[in-house]
């Protein structure tokens, strides 16, 4: 892995390529940079980008899951095991995906983030899988039902009604 080292006051042409183990790691400074170029490559490649970010329909897609302005502007560290959890749930779904895969999504969420999870996602238009032991969570959401048992999947039903 190589970065590009381009010093002030240098010309274009003079730009270096040198590989991280000849930056050298006692300037902090530097290897935070690097750190910080790195995440964000990261966060790009996994979509990031896909959705602009305005205020006002951040504020709502938070609202959309329970948490509320003053909740919205505190530090995480004080919320709750299910306010954390809507949090996460409303980060993966801002960029619309079309497909969510959920393994045992009610566990160690409370009441209320449980029916927000089922509102969210009743409202949402993409496909949902979801793999659950909660048996009314998993009436709410679905319109068709498989069971695995023996190493056998099986389905068990399907209703001519959206989820």
């Amino acid at each position: 892995l190589s970065y590009q080292v381009w010093k002030t006051g240098r010309r274009q042409e003079d730009v270096e390529w040198a590989p991280i183990s000849n930056l050298r790691h006692n300037e902090a400074y530097v290897m935070k940079l690097v750190h910080n170029f790195d995440e964000k490559q990261k966060a790009f490649a996994s979509g990031v980008d896909t959705r602009p970010i305005n205020e006002t329909e951040v504020r709502q897609h938070l609202e959309d899951f329970g948490i509320d302005h003053d909740l919205a502007v505190s530090k995480i560290k004080g919320f709750s095991g299910g306010q954390k959890s809507r949090v996460v749930l409303a980060a993966a779904m801002w960029n619309r995906p079309h497909l969510i895969a959920l393994d045992e999504p009610t566990n160690y969420l409370d009441k209320e983030t449980i029916n927000a999870l089922v509102r969210a996602l009743k409202a949402f238009k993409g496909a949902v899988l979801t793999i659950s032991h909660n048996t009314k969570f998993v009436s709410d959401v679905s319109n068709e039902k498989w069971e695995l048992t023996g190493g056998t999947c099986t389905m068990l039903g399907r209703e001519d009604r959206p989820a």
